[in-house]
Parts: structure tokens; sequence; C-alpha cells
């Protein structure tokens, strides 16, 4: 296909939402498939997902059924459940998968990638194979997550199908054309007689996701945390309609946040346009100030907003750094933001080629605070204000400024975002040790609901680290109660401020010969909260479980899956 051509599929692409997109993939897929008398048997391709946020699996199942409109036969599986030596079963694969953070797998296929990286990885001569990569450009190891699986199943003997494809944080239209690309390449069975169905399910059934959230109305938004306390920390409860989202203790939700006022009131007096302009997103019209408040990200740029800008305005500044090597262009885009080009580097753009030149305002995920049950007209979050040092200013966290900034009746959109990996054993006699900082306690709170309600609760030990017993206490009175029910069998906590020198890995070693006796009988732990603090928790954690029960012991919990993380 010559480039012009993909152009105006691109183009066209851009105006579909995800489920529009999903359609055009299978039925362009369907029409290459040929019917005959006698349909031959073919070996169903596997499609696998990696990722944290929900995006590659929303590519995946995408994928699948435009692939089974096609008549292709296919399997779809998690990376974090599949074993690399499963692969030999089979003759396709397509791989999609994100980076998290700055170049590490997703934490849920970790033992997937640690094993196909591994010496002892199984020959992959009988697999053809394509690969989807998902990113954030903002990063430097952007996408290297599906760089290096797409070079090491090559260098396991695969072949590969069609040529790995990177995407952005806008990936919807290359994903879809990857997509396409790919099942015209894979056998088929023959001419599907499922695209009428298809059309049907996407008419009739209502499911709620990024492009379709759930809108309920703020209930309550107060303080946790002591007035003198600068990263204020906020309880917020939000109406649930009964039955609206399927949610286990453990589950966050997808928040599609709002940008700050003040801040799409500047780029538009900036860029000199009319906050009532006329523009589409998909095929939805709205303003401008309508796309720029809840579509779009107007804080961080991205390296089509800075080809668009420089060639709009001039700069040879800006010039310079489109032309400069990658690596080079991604530290200038570190510096700045929206704001800060459009004001330094002036142009009068028109709305909509504005709009279009802006990267998707990506949702925030929450973990759910309380157990959503039959009697539970209610959802509950934990947020901490989050600010940091940019350039010479300060600036809050867009999703954090939102919430906090919410009042009763406010409206908020929502999704569910299912976390298997952090779901309570299903056993309800193992015991489970909750390791919560900060905000992860938020989790826990679920699960001390949702065990308050068996008829024997499990055995449960909270440690819990804030910086302050007066201040940051998060939850106290419901953590005291749920002890003197038995709901909670121990609770111990650190606090940095009342106890300088002393850290949460500490607190776990003070006690670590109870907690090698839990572990023993087979005890579950549960990781939440600060990255850094966690994974240095852990260190020192599984170092004395080694020490106490012998080498490989930590390693054997995880692969037992009795490690829990759900660390940011």
């Amino acid at each position: 296909m010559s480039a012009p051509q993909w152009k105006l599929i691109e183009k066209l692409l851009s105006d579909f939402d995800s489920r529009q997109i999903a359609w055009v993939s299978g039925y362009l897929a369907a029409q290459d498939a040929k019917p005959s008398a006698q349909e031959p048997s073919v070996a169903p391709v596997l499609i696998a997902h990696g990722g944290e946020t929900g995006n590659s699996r929303q590519i995946a199942l995408s994928s699948a059924e435009s692939a089974r409109m096609a008549g292709i036969p296919v399997e779809v599986v998690d990376l974090a459940t599949t074993k690399v030596r499963q692969l030999r079963k089979y003759e396709w694969l397509l791989i999609v998968c994100s980076t998290h953070g700055n170049g590490d797998p997703p934490e849920p296929i970790e033992a997937f990638f640690e094993a196909l990286m591994s010496d002892s990885a199984p020959t992959l001569s009988n697999l053809q194979f394509a690969v989807l990569a998902l990113g954030d450009s903002s990063y430097d190891q952007f996408c290297v997550t599906g760089q290096q699986i797409d070079r090491r199943l090559e260098s396991l003997g695969a072949t590969r199908l069609h040529p790995r494809v990177e995407c952005d944080v806008d990936f919807a239209v290359p994903a879809a054309a990857w997509e396409a690309a790919v099942l015209k390449k894979l056998p088929r069975t023959g001419a599907s007689d499922a695209l009428p169905a298809k059309q049907e399910i996407v008419a009739t059934t209502t499911v709620y996701d990024k492009q379709h959230p759930l809108s309920v109305e703020v209930l309550e938004n107060r303080r946790l945390s002591n007035a003198n306390r600068r990263s204020a920390i906020h309880h917020i409860e939000l109406e649930m309609p009964e039955g609206a989202l399927a949610l286990s203790p453990g589950d966050a939700v997808g928040i599609l946040v709002d940008n700050p006022p003040d801040l799409v009131a500047a780029i538009l007096d900036a860029i000199q346009l009319s906050a009532e302009a006329c523009v589409s997103v998909g095929d939805r019209p709205m303003t401008l100030v309508e796309a720029l408040r809840q579509q779009v990200d107007v804080t961080i740029p991205g390296a089509q907003f800075l080809n668009y800008w420089a060639e709009l305005s001039g700069s040879e500044t800006l010039r310079a750094f489109t032309d400069a090597p990658i690596r080079e262009q991604r530290q200038f885009l570190k510096t700045v933001q929206i704001r800060d080009l459009v004001t330094a580097y002036p142009a009068v753009p028109g709305a909509q080629a504005f709009l279009d030149a802006l990267r998707p305002l990506q949702p925030r995920l929450y973990d759910v605070a309380n157990e959503i049950d039959g009697q539970t007209d209610e959802l509950h979050l934990t947020v901490k204000h989050f600010h940091y040092n940019f350039q010479a200013r300060t600036e809050s966290g867009i999703a954090s400024r939102y919430l906090l900034a919410l009042e009763p009746g406010d409206p908020v959109r929502l999704y569910a975002h299912t976390n298997n990996r952090f779901h309570l054993p299903e056993e309800a006699d193992i015991p489970v040790i909750l390791i919560a900082e900060g905000t992860g306690i938020a989790p826990y709170r679920a699960f001390v609901e949702s065990n308050a309600h068996r008829e024997t609760p499990r055995h449960c030990w909270l440690f819990f680290a804030e910086q302050s017993f007066e201040q940051d206490f998060l939850y106290q009175k419901d953590l005291q109660k749920a002890h003197a029910d038995g709901a909670l069998s121990r609770v111990t906590t650190v606090f940095y401020a009342d106890e300088p020198g002393v850290s949460l890995s500490d607190r776990l070693v003070d006690h670590i010969e109870q907690l090698v006796t839990w572990i023993e009988d087979g005890a579950h732990l549960y990781f939440c909260g600060d990255k850094g603090r966690l994974q240095a928790c852990e260190s020192d954690l599984g170092a004395r479980v080694d020490l106490s029960i012998g080498d490989g012991a930590w390693k054997a919990l995880n692969k037992q899956k009795r490690l829990h993380r759900n660390v940011y």
C-alpha cells in the first residue's frame, strides 16, 4: 500500500472511536476470507496481552473479536498466567504489551519476561509472531519491553510475521492499523458469517469502559490528614448504582479527570482562540474549551506537538529539536509543558489542528477503599494531593487536584479496573499479611470490610506506615474497630516523623519470627503504596525470610503466587 493510501486510512480512523475502529478492522479482515466447500482445520492464533492499565487487554480482545469475524480461530491469554514453554504448542503468536515506568516490564508479567529472557528459554522455531508495543514517549525507555520481547522471540528462532509497531498513549489508530495488517497475514477457516452478530453486539451491549464511562455523583469529600500537612489526603465517597460495576476487594476504578480550568484558560489566551470554537473528538462535536478540559493532555507535550508547533511558530529553536536525535528531543520535552511552548513561541493555530496535535488525556487508576456488595450504594477513594517542582514553579498533579476540588453533587466519570493479581485468596482460612505505605491503605480497607462479613474472619495482620500518628493515622477509628471486632488480628504501625530513623522494613524485621510463622502457615503477603519504599522493604524482608526458612524461600513464595504487589 502506498504512503498516500496509508495517510488516507489514518485520517479516516482518527475520526472513529475504539469500537468503530474494531468493527472496520474486523470487516476488512473478513473481506479477505475466501469461502471453500470444505473448511480446513486451522491451528488457533494465540493473542497474548500484558500490562497494568488494561490497554493491552482491550486491544487483544478487539483483535480477537475481529479475527473471529474473519474466520480466524484464536485464543486470548494474559502473559501473567502464561508459561514460555506453552508457546511451543502454537504456530502463530500476537503479543500486545506495555512498558511500565521508565523501562520495566509490567509487574504482572515479570515472571514470563524473566523466563523468556533466561538461558533456559526453549527454541521457538515453529512460531510466527507479531508484537504491538505500548508506551509513553515522555519516558526515555519508550516501548522497551515490547522491543526486548520482539528481539528475544526472533533470537529463539521465531519468525517475525509483521514488523513491530510501537504506540504512544494515543494508540487507537496505529493499533487498529497493526491489527488489520496482521489479520490479513493469518490463516483462516473460510469466510465468516459473524458480521451481523458483531454489529448487533456493538449496538445493544452496555459496558462501562474508558470510551463509555459511568457517571456518578460525589456524596462526600473530606480531609483525612491533619490540616497542617502539605500533601493533603482526602476520603471521597461516590454514589454507586446497584450492580453498575463488578468490583472485588483489591480492584480499582479508572477516573476520567478534567484539566484545571485556569490552565485551559491560560492556553486559550496564549493561542488566541475562542473557547466556543467548534471542534470534534472522534465523531463527537464539542466546543474547544470542553475538549481541552476533558479530552486531551494540556500538560505534557509529545513529539507530534513539538513538530506541529515548530512548524506553525517558525521557531528555529524548536525546529532544531525536531531534527535532533530522539533521546535529545525527549530530554528537551521533559523541560517544558504545553503552556510554556505556546507562550514562549507564539502562534495562532486552527482549533481542530491544535486539538489533534495533543495527546489524549489518560484515565488515572485509584484503588477502591471499600467493599462493593449488594448492600453498598457507595464507592470510596483515598486520594493524596500530589505536587512536584517543575522549573521555577510548583505544579499539582492533574488527577489529585481535580479530585480534591470536587464537591457534593459534582459528576465523576469512571469505569471498573479489575486487578486479579491483588485479590484475596479464595480459601477463607488462608492468613494474609497486609503491608501499606501511605495511601496504600485504601484497598486494605476493602479487604478488612470483606473479612468482617465472613462468619469466621481469616487471620489478617496489617503493617501501616505514615508520617505522623497525630496527623496521618488514616482510617484510625475504622481499623481500631476492625481489630476489636476480630476482622484485623494485629495492627502494627510506624510513623516516620515520630520515630526518626525507623523504617517500615525495621518494623517488619522486629516481628520476623512471628511473620515467618505466619508464612509457614501459608500466609499471602500484600504490598501497596510507594514503589521505592516498598521495593526496599520487600528486599529486606525477603533476605530475612531466606535467612530464617532457607535460601530461595522468598523466590518460592513469588512462584507460588503468594506475593501480591500494587505499587506506584
